[in-house]
């Protein structure tokens, strides 16, 4: 496992570029990505990749009223005004929409109806995980791990609900962090499907 002081140090704009199969976003809000060319061109050369499968994306949406929502954007915008924070909402919103628009068969955008426990980034077979506070400092400023698993037999484990017997401590630890982007997708739901009263502003 790799440990670094701020997720800049992994060069996910690079992994994303490299990626060959899937990639899935969970991190709530992606107004930096939209900003970001580097971000962009990453995801774009991915999406554009004639055998890269899918980008799967779980996010918080500006019209999506739930009861943990004030409270855990306090904690992933801490010090940020609650304009600022609705403006980037509404970047997030448009970024994905774009992108989903734009490559339909290979985007999925997912509303987020649980609370989320950290942010995300899985790209083939390396997952990424951070953390959420309430500090001035944001989560891509934090502590970021990385580690290498069979990220597709965990999503298998996880949408099945069987792992399988004689697991070792590193793949139920890997395991826990694909259980929560699989647990999120199953319960937001396509975002042109979702039925909760989360939906695309």
């Amino acid at each position: 496992m790799k440990l670094v002081s701020g997720v800049g140090d992994l060069n996910i704009p690079h992994m994303f570029a490299e990626a060959q199969r899937r990639i899935v976003l969970h991190a709530a809000v992606y107004g930096p990505f939209s900003k970001s060319e580097v971000h962009i061109q990453g995801l774009e050369k991915a999406l554009s990749r004639t055998g890269f499968s899918r980008l799967d994306v779980i996010a918080l949406q500006p019209t999506c009223e739930k009861i943990w929502s004030d409270p855990f954007l306090s904690a992933l915008r801490f010090g940020i005004s609650r304009q600022s924070v609705a403006d980037e909402l509404d970047y997030s919103s448009s970024f994905l929409q774009e992108l989903s628009m734009r490559y339909p068969d290979k985007v999925n955008v997912y509303l987020a109806c649980n609370l989320p426990c950290l942010p995300l980034v899985i790209v083939d077979d390396t997952i990424c995980f951070g953390q959420y506070a309430h500090a001035s400092f944001h989560a891509p400023e934090g502590f970021w791990g990385c580690v290498h698993a069979d990220v597709e037999a965990l999503f298998n484990w996880a949408e099945s609900g069987r792992v399988p017997h004689g697991v070792n401590a590193d793949e139920i630890a890997a395991f826990r962090l694909v259980s929560e982007c699989s647990r999120a997708m199953k319960c937001g739901g396509a975002a042109e499907g979702v039925e909760d009263g989360c939906a695309w502003a």
